[in-house]
């Protein structure tokens, strides 16, 4: 299913994945042994390598369709590159430690032609064109993985979702009724910001921005 999938979280927090301090590691390592049974460092050398993929198929160890492996955590947390045939796994595992580290997280089933939509009714209701869902997608995550074919990722400071938050309700009377529905649940979202900023500024956190990935 098409799923829009919103995060309030620092910028700077999502790259720092790829290249995690030893708590955060074994903080991310532990959020995923318990999810999909992938956390553990692989055995050094080529077999370590392979193992996951040389198990039998009644090893509940052996990779699943979609499923992070251990090999996956690894390659994640120390930017390693991750070959095109993991890379659906990857960002399932990364769409997952962002919900495990965000303040705040959303998601939205939203098609292609939806999301043209939506955009075309905020205009037509004049929310400034910088404020649609498109426009989250304009600066890249600047993350060492690969994006995959049907999936685009990118963010906007935390006070671009502040203005989103100022604009849309105002429209919310002149879109379809469709997506109002859809609108409501993300301005309900936003709502959560201010509250999420200072609740980083109290625990010495980067303050959240917000973090979009749509896939189709």
């Amino acid at each position: 299913m098409s799923t829009l999938r919103l995060w309030a979280i620092g910028i700077d927090e999502v790259r720092g994945i790829f290249s995690a301090d030893p708590d955060t590691a074994d903080r991310l390592r532990q959020a995923a042994q318990q999810r999909f049974g992938a956390a553990g460092k692989p055995p050094p050398g080529l077999l370590g390598k392979l193992g996951p993929f040389l198990r039998g198929g009644g090893d509940p160890a052996a990779p699943r369709p979609g499923v992070p492996t251990s090999e996956d955590v690894e390659d994640l947390l120390t930017g390693r590159f991750v070959p095109p045939y993991r890379l659906a796994q990857a960002w399932n595992l990364l769409e997952f430690w962002l919900s495990d580290l965000a303040a705040g997280a959303g998601e939205w089933p939203l098609t292609e032609a939806g999301l043209s939509e939506l955009d075309f009714d905020l205009a037509r209701a004049e929310v400034p064109s910088r404020y649609t869902i498109s426009d989250l997608f304009k600066a890249s995550l600047g993350i060492s993985l690969t994006r995959c074919p049907g999936l685009a990722a990118g963010w906007v400071p935390g006070g671009h979702a502040l203005g989103m938050l100022a604009s849309w309700p105002l429209a919310l009377a002149e879109l379809s009724q469709e997506n109002q529905q859809l609108a409501s649940g993300i301005i309900d979202f936003l709502g959560g910001f201010n509250q999420w900023t200072d609740q980083a500024r109290t625990e010495g956190r980067a303050q959240p921005d917000l973090i979009a990935i749509f896939r189709i």
